[in-house]
């Protein structure tokens, strides 16, 4: 997906549909665009915007953007929030959960991270 995407009205008004130019055999046509060029399109409905017709690798583009925002605020609250007088030491979890370093060492061969 592009960092910026610059459109003019030009653009955005060849990309609108009506509903009933879809039901007019038009669907097709937009599909064929959407999978081979990623253009995207505006479905309107008495002429207000409906939906939005995007191919698969742009939706899912945008759904990972939007979960890497949400993970992002989380981080960034959990920053603000953080308090270091809350914290445990690793030594201090071990000994208060009477964890064997090697069975940390075990548990850590178990764990994937990203």
């Amino acid at each position: 997906m592009p960092d910026t995407v610059k459109l003019d009205l030009r653009d955005v008004i060849g990309r609108l549909i009506s509903v009933s130019d879809l039901s007019r055999g038009m669907a097709s046509k937009i599909i064929q665009r959407v999978g081979k060029n990623k253009e995207q399109y505006i479905i309107v409905k008495n002429n207000k915007p409906e939906a939005i017709i995007l191919s698969v690798d742009e939706y899912t583009d945008l759904l990972e953007t939007k979960e890497n925002f949400e993970l992002l605020k989380m981080a960034n609250e959990r920053i603000k929030n953080f308090n270091q007088n809350e914290t445990l030491t690793r030594d201090d979890i071990i000994k208060e959960y009477n964890i064997s370093e090697e069975r940390l060492d075990k548990l850590m061969e178990t764990v994937e991270i990203e």
